[in-house]
């Protein structure tokens, strides 16, 4: 059975982290390493609430409170330092390498996240992805990180498309958030079920092999 939505998309704006590249479980280990430096324990789950989906400095304001005037810069520097070194050790997801791959001509992509440009580039140069997008939305391209719309407006503006044209993919709840907030429709990708906060996406899958765009825009989800 398949779900079709009843409207056409132009756009496919997707998240980096955790949609297009395996890259969490690298990130959260550079991230303990970081804080561990500074006396601060860092688990699975602080990690996926505070930081999963969202820029370097909203994730560790949130995890450091008060702490983060004093210790945050350094521990935003060895955090990137870090995963920095293990770049190329960045998987992209199967699926959503197949994914890219199928989507017609004429329905642009493109990346929004809260990664920095320089780990966003050189992990899609190394999967030979560059090609596919259009434009990246980055860490350095916004003041109002997910769950604010903002990431995923700016996007919107430089494909001069309107919001509700620019279908969103996301495997975050601050990512969802962001993407209802701009007035997007959303699929949710739990490639970990359990994960909290995506019951609110327009669709929900376990895998892009699920998802299908037509060269009309037309979204077909299949259950």
């Amino acid at each position: 059975m398949a779900q079709m939505n009843p409207f056409c998309v132009k756009a496919i704006l997707c998240d980096f982290d955790g949609v297009l590249v395996d890259s969490e479980p690298i990130r959260f280990r550079a991230a303990a390493a970081a804080l561990g430096e500074i006396g601060v324990p860092l688990t699975w789950e602080g990690f996926a609430r505070s930081w999963l989906g969202r820029t370097d400095e909203a994730g560790l304001r949130d995890l450091l409170g008060e702490r983060f005037e004093a210790e945050g810069g350094r521990g935003i520097e060895r955090r990137n330092a870090i995963y920095e070194g293990r770049l190329e050790e960045v998987p992209g997801a199967p699926d959503a390498l197949r994914f890219v791959q199928r989507v017609p001509e004429g329905i642009r992509l493109a990346v929004v996240t809260g990664s920095r440009r320089f780990e966003v580039e050189t992990i899609l140069w190394g999967l030979a992805m560059s090609e596919h997008f259009k434009t990246l939305v980055t860490a350095e391209d916004y003041t109002q990180a997910k769950p604010a719309p903002e990431p995923f407006l700016a996007a919107a503006r430089r494909l001069d498309l309107s919001p509700v044209s620019c279908l969103v993919i996301e495997d975050s709840p601050a990512g969802v958030a962001a993407a209802l907030a701009g007035g997007m429709p959303v699929v949710a990708v739990d490639r970990r079920p359990g994960t909290g906060g995506l019951d609110q996406a327009t669709w929900r899958v376990t895998s892009l092999d699920a998802l299908t765009v037509t060269a009309k825009g037309e979204v077909v989800v299949k259950e």
